[in-house]
């Protein structure tokens, strides 16, 4: 009973196991690429620079316009601040006498209307107070600094949007190199299936010759051996799948959850050679646009320095509120303000120096860069033609492989051949297959690379 339940679980997931590897979808390249356009951290990283850049861009418009502000002041002090007897503040001789007469007076006639009522000598004033108000300053002039500014805020757009565009590119260069890798570890994988096969096929022959005694155990252990190697690489290769899947998964955003399913290799490979390297113009490449930037950068930065030692004129309006002697008062006035440094201009002198001494490298680096690039295209062209023609070399070797262990197994079921000979014909079509396929990488990475570096 328990032997037909057993049967009837394997059958059932033998019949489910179609049905699980169909809903499970087929990455094709071009769905990498996108994968890793919307969801790889580099890319989006260099996305959120783009986005900083114009967000700073909207912060230097602001400059142009008024810089109003809202201030306001409260007091209140246990005593008054001011307090003085009238009749003591330095006075001497007469005034002196007068003015205590004359207080004495006062109070004389004061307390004939009220007996409690007294006339104080002393002044207590300030005690507490407040004042508010508002102030708006428009700049007029400012040395040409705020329109440079803004100018290298544009800039800062624009070297982060090529930033963004370099990224890109080597990331998608990085995913199309490590999918083509993952296609051809299992390209190999399917041949060293075929290569265990035949060793099976191998092996049943030998132990039929050597029970009728026409081979002795030593081919045998050739045999067993040959397959322990062949385990180990296959264990080898399972591993380097597993970890290059996983390493697809991290560039695409895509969790690892199984083994994916790539599709294979094209059957007939188009090489695009429409262009030649030395036709290409390296000044479209984004790394020689960014040093433009870089040397334009250096410029606007030493005429913001320069505008450091210029003047700055500015309009404004201000008023407010103020109670300071226990009165209500209103305010406003209208002010100009022009600012002219008349110190520093030694120091300004070797600030511009050294922006110009910048400015210098900038324009070497790029003119050093553009060269560079030129060799750069020969070397990726060089090396897509070289893929070329070592897949074409590595084909027809491949085939050379396979008729040669064809031979071989033939002359070893005639008795006339080996087991060496056999052991050695698999081994060399199996290199032989290998090689075609990493020829096949390597030409599918660089035809990329070509294509996405010459655009």
């Amino acid at each position: 009973m328990r032997n037909k339940r057993l049967i009837l679980t394997l059958l059932a997931a033998v019949c489910l196991m179609p049905a699980a590897f169909a809903q499970q979808e087929r990455l094709t390249l071009d769905s990498c690429l996108s994968s890793a356009r919307q969801r790889n951290c580099t890319i989006r990283s260099a996305a959120l620079e783009v986005a900083i850049s114009q967000e700073v861009k909207k912060q230097m418009l602001w400059k142009y316009f008024p810089q109003v502000s809202l201030n306001a002041f409260a007091y209140g002090s246990a005593r008054p601040i001011i307090e003085a007897d009238v009749t003591e503040m330095g006075l001497q001789g007469e005034t002196k006498d007068f003015l205590k007469s004359t207080f004495e007076f006062l109070n004389q006639l004061v307390k004939l209307e009220d007996p409690n009522a007294n006339i104080s000598s002393e002044i207590k004033m300030l005690r507490w107070g407040g004042m508010a108000g508002a102030q708006a300053i428009q700049p007029v002039y400012w040395g040409g600094q705020i329109v440079t500014a803004n100018k290298l805020a544009k800039l800062g757009i624009d070297a982060s949007r090529l930033k963004q565009e370099v990224s890109e590119r080597d990331v998608l260069q990085e995913v199309t190199d490590i999918y083509w890798l993952i296609a051809g570890l299992m390209e190999k994988r399917q041949t060293l299936s075929i290569a265990l096969n035949l060793l099976d096929t191998i092996q049943n022959t030998a132990e039929l010759a050597y029970n009728h005694g026409l081979v002795t155990s030593n081919d045998l252990l050739k045999v067993q051996l040959k397959q322990n190697e062949m385990q180990t690489k296959s264990l080898q290769l399972e591993n380097g799948i597993q970890l290059a899947s996983r390493m697809l998964c991290q560039l695409i955003g895509q969790p690892y959850e199984h083994e994916l399913l790539l599709e294979p290799f094209p059957e007939q490979i188009i090489t695009n050679l429409s262009e030649q390297p030395d036709t290409i113009i390296v000044s479209q490449r984004p790394e020689v646009k960014l040093l433009e930037l870089n040397i334009q950068y250096n410029k606007l930065y030493k005429r913001l320095t320069l505008g450091e030692a210029l003047p700055h004129l500015g309009i404004g309006l201000t008023g407010g509120y103020s109670n300071f002697f226990e009165k209500d008062k209103l305010n406003a006035l209208i002010f100009a303000n022009l600012s002219i440094p008349l110190t520093g201009w030694g120091e300004m002198t070797h600030r511009l120096r050294q922006h110009n001494l910048q400015i210098q490298k900038a324009e070497l680096m790029q003119e050093d860069l553009t060269s560079k690039m030129s060799l750069q295209n020969r070397q990726i062209y060089d090396q897509l033609i070289e893929a070329i023609k070592l897949m074409e070399q590595h084909r027809a070797a491949r085939e050379l492989a396979h008729e040669n262990h064809r031979i071989s197994l033939l002359n070893y079921e005639a008795g006339i051949g080996t087991m060496s000979e056999l052991m050695e014909s698999e081994a060399l079509m199996l290199q032989a297959e290998n090689a075609y396929t990493d020829s096949r990488i390597t030409y599918l990475s660089a035809q990329r690379k070509f294509d996405e570096y010459n655009k």
